[in-house]
């Protein structure tokens, strides 16, 4: 099949895109928002000389949609979205692409019954790592700190506050060894959280960031969403397929999917992390263990190919019919506490990827 992506995010190019390839699917892949700036006919041109199967779009398009969806009607090309800001843009930017897409696919297990309620049916499809990209590199000395965190000051999201709190915070109350990598909007004063110069690493590039996580002792992990059973920082994927040690804000997807002190660990106050970061600086031998167990997890359950998988049996099925074949469930224990796991259906079999 022939597949042409809308946008160079990472979670494409190196991700989803990129694994179609190497399954021997015929992929393409554009800047469609940098081609209709350029010259709006360049994207039915584009369209139009590939000729593709499908064509597919994660996040969303915001006013490109007011080009590309006619387009794709006239020509009966039918559209796959991936709903990767879910469930924060639900409403805003999810809806209005899904009502234009012929399947849908989410990050947000509880949005799944939220599209059927609109008469969408959707598919659960987490974040990923692919091993041909995601794995131990040489290190590099500029990245040898205790501690690092990759990625941007999404400070205005209350759940990324708060782990900012939880795990950023301490740290550098403490003052540990940790740089911060990101956009400079870490810098910015009139953000609720920021940080002082000599800790701001600068910009990374996605190509430099599995030398980042080969060379520092911990990295951090951060999360924009921490109400959601599925949904969760793309990073906590590829941290660990770099072979990562990786300790994160608590969530319940982190919990529902990972094994803490066994795959990674989880910290669920500013005192715990400085706790965990000085037990565990003092024990590389037990860093390494986790870092392995974490890689090889992620590496027989949650790669691209994992997903590609998935993605294509999605695509085998009716694109409007009956309800989802992917959704979550929960266990519940001798106290109550509800346990979600993962759950997809496929026919009459029912497979629960379990921690």
């Amino acid at each position: 099949m022939r597949f042409l992506f809308t946008d160079v995010n990472p979670m494409i190019t190196h991700g989803l895109g990129r694994t179609l390839t190497e399954l021997g699917e015929t992929v393409e892949i554009i800047d469609a928002g940098l081609a209709s700036q350029q010259d709006p006919d360049s994207l039915e041109h584009a369209i139009s000389s590939f000729n593709p199967d499908y064509v597919c779009s994660q996040g969303g398009w915001g006013k490109l949609g007011d080009i590309i969806f006619p387009i794709l009607r006239r020509k009966g090309i039918p559209h796959i979205f991936w709903a990767s800001e879910d469930p924060l843009f639900f409403e805003s930017l999810s809806l209005p692409m899904a009502r234009n897409s012929q399947y849908v696919f989410t990050t947000a297990a509880e949005c799944i019954d939220k599209y059927y309620s609109q008469g969408i049916k959707a598919h659960l499809m987490l974040f990923a790592c692919s091993p041909s990209f995601h794995h131990r590199v040489e290190p590099d000395p500029r990245f040898n700190h205790d501690c690092i965190f990759v990625g941007n000051n999404y400070s205005q999201f209350p759940a990324r506050l708060k782990g900012m709190e939880i795990i950023l915070k301490p740290l550098i109350d403490k003052d540990f060894d940790l740089k911060v990598y990101g956009l400079d909007w870490w810098l910015n004063r009139q953000n609720r959280f920021f940080i002082e110069p000599h800790i701001y690493g600068g910009g990374l590039a996605y190509e430099e960031m599995r030398t980042a996580y080969s060379s520092a002792k911990i990295v951090l992990g951060l999360h924009s969403v921490d109400t959601s059973p599925t949904m969760m920082s793309m990073r906590t994927f590829e941290s660990l397929g770099c072979g990562a040690f990786y300790l994160t804000q608590w969530t319940p997807a982190v919990e529902n999917l990972f094994s803490n002190h066994e795959h990674l660990v989880w910290s669920k106050s500013p005192q715990e992390t400085v706790e965990l970061v000085e037990y565990y600086l003092a024990r590389p031998e037990e860093r390494q263990r986790i870092a392995r167990n974490g890689q090889a997890y992620v590496y027989a359950r949650h790669t691209y190919h994992h997903r590609a998988e998935e993605f294509l049996n999605a695509l085998q099925t009716p694109a409007v019919g009956s309800k989802h074949d992917y959704g979550c469930c929960y266990t519940v224990d001798s106290n109550f506490n509800r346990r979600w796991r993962v759950m997809k259906v496929k026919r009459v079999a029912i497979n629960m990827k379990n921690p």
